[in-house]
């Protein structure tokens, strides 16, 4: 059993001796832990051979390694996806753990879509690779709910403004009050800018009270900003009772009712919870996890990296990672820090600008490749001819932006971000959806000190603060992190296409401080 007194203290590894297939369990502290390792990394044929890659010193430790809790930090390109995989293996292989007895999450579909074939096409296994959502579902699913269409709150703020108060004058007093249009005729208002803007405020709040398991009663405790609140009770419990009214359930509503459920009934027997990306977990994420473990006493191996942590609107909250004790107890922290994506001088720069910030978990990358000046300034604004330029090398680009638009002064893209031109493989994404993605050249636009430049300028309104905990404690936390992941992608040098009138604040950070390491085209 994973009881307290067992873990507190004490590094649990069980490794294999390849001569007499018995399998050891070393208790130790820092005293022995260099004996430790010395005996950790002796060779085990299944940790050398991981989709074709053998495992270097700190992914095997990573897999061996079995405590209650492990968080494992992994650095940009350091072959997270690998560990995860060899940390599968070995349950199965050596711990003779079976396939249904590991519970795998990731955050996205698509990356929880890659690891499970990726598993199944290299070691046979049948391991489900959930989302929390599709965990959730599974686990309600003899309760045959509905869900909700995604768009459902939407509708209920338009209903709200359009007809439900259209003829109440307090409450079209008070709309006018919160958009500073009192003398406004509320059919202009309706049309405006400013009430479009209200509308996605009013919507993001009710979500992020959702995500962080707020109650009604919460708003009892909100004593200012009086009007806007009373809009939004309005507007959330007409959506509670659309919800109600038609059977139905949201995505946040899922993952609180699975928690209840596992609470309140037998659950399957999981003896190990892997997580992946838990950077970007939230507080009714953890709520899930935890009741699994209370209701299982699985362990729980978590791995994530905090420089990449970029989803805070959608509820995601660094402090869950950063304070990873705090929640699951004694913990063994680990690091994996070779990098197999960027060169060594890439990640010195990239590093040392996000640890800027000293919130963020210190951790040293080392990489083996070598590059003089990965850091390409271009001035200008001609992306075409900058294209011309590299297609010489690299057929493979991906140009990344702050913002969806960010590419249409240049290109024509398809539904898959593609960009038919001379036959170079171009693909456009905003720098969110490159996160876990890599490509050999990577070209880096609207780099502006701007609103919707890089880092973007749009400050969120003074009410989120109500409902969001990760506020940002650094001058732009959140978007040196979103710098970082754009830097990282490249497999190679990476371009920065540069307003050389008015260039972004970050593109000044790395020019003052990084020189050695630019090259200016």
């Amino acid at each position: 059993m994973c009881l307290k007194y067992y873990c507190l203290g004490v590094i649990n590894i069980e490794y294999i001796d390849n001569k007499s297939r018995k399998y050891n369990r070393i208790k130790t502290n820092r005293l022995n832990k260099k004996y430790i390792n010395k005996e950790l990394i002796a060779s085990d044929e299944i940790l050398s051979n991981i989709n074709g890659y053998s495992l270097d010193k700190e992914q095997r430790i990573a897999v061996i390694t079995d405590e209650c809790a492990s968080l494992i930090v992994a650095g940009a390109g350091s072959g997270k996806s690998l560990t995860m995989i060899g940390k599968i293996r070995y349950l199965i292989e050596r711990k003779n753990i079976k396939e249904d007895e590991i519970l795998c999450i990731s955050f996205t579909r698509d990356a929880s879509s890659n690891l499970e074939k990726n598993i199944k096409k290299n070691f046979n296994y049948d391991i489900k690779v959930y989302t929390f959502h599709k965990l959730a579902l599974q686990i309600l699913k003899n309760k045959n709910y509905k869900i909700s269409p995604t768009n459902t709150l939407e509708n209920i703020t338009d209903e709200y403004f359009n007809n439900t108060i259209y003829n109440n004058v307090d409450m079209i007093k008070k709309v006018k009050k919160v958009l500073n249009k009192i003398d406004t005729p509320y059919e202009l208002i309706l049309k405006s800018k400013e009430l479009i803007n209200l509308k996605k405020l009013i919507i993001t709040f009710i979500n992020l009270f959702k995500t962080n398991n707020y109650k009604l009663d919460y708003f009892l405790k909100i004593k200012k900003n009086k009007d806007i609140i009373s809009i939004i009770i309005d507007i959330y419990i007409m959506y509670e009772q659309e919800l109600k009214s038609d059977g139905s359930i949201d995505f946040n509503d899922m993952i609180s009712l699975a928690t209840l459920y596992i609470k309140n009934h037998e659950i399957k027997k999981y003896k190990y919870i892997i997580v992946d990306e838990y950077q970007d977990t939230s507080y009714v994420r953890f709520l899930l996890l935890k009741e699994i473990i209370n209701k299982t006493n699985a362990k729980i191996i978590c791995v994530g990296d905090d420089y990449q942590s970029i989803y805070r609107f959608n509820g995601c909250d660094l402090n869950m990672f950063l304070n990873f004790k705090k929640y699951f107890g004694y913990t063994k922290i680990l690091k994996i820090n070779n990098t197999y994506r960027n060169s060594q001088e890439l990640i010195n720069v990239a590093g040392d600008f996000i640890m800027k910030n000293k919130r963020q978990l210190y951790k040293k990358l080392r990489s083996g490749k070598r590059l003089d000046k990965p850091i390409k300034i271009v001035y200008g604004d001609n992306l075409k001819k900058l294209i011309n330029v590299i297609k010489l090398k690299y057929k493979n680009i991906l140009i990344l932006g702050r913002n969806n638009f960010d590419i249409n002064k240049y290109f024509k893209i398809n539904n898959e971000g593609l960009i038919d031109y001379e036959g170079v493989n171009i693909k456009y994404l905003t720098i969110h959806a490159s996160k876990g993605l890599e490509e050999d050249v990577v070209i880096i636009i609207n780099l502006k000190d701007d609103t919707l430049g890089m880092p973007s300028k749009i400050k969120d309104d003074k009410i989120l603060k109500y409902v969001s905990t990760g506020v940002d404690k650094y001058p732009f936390e959140e978007e040196r992190r979103l710098f970082y992941v754009a830097l990282t992608r490249t497999k190679n040098e990476v371009y920065l296409l540069v307003n050389k009138k008015n260039p972004s604040i970050f593109v000044r950070e790395l020019i003052k401080n990084y020189p050695k390491y630019i090259e200016y085209i």
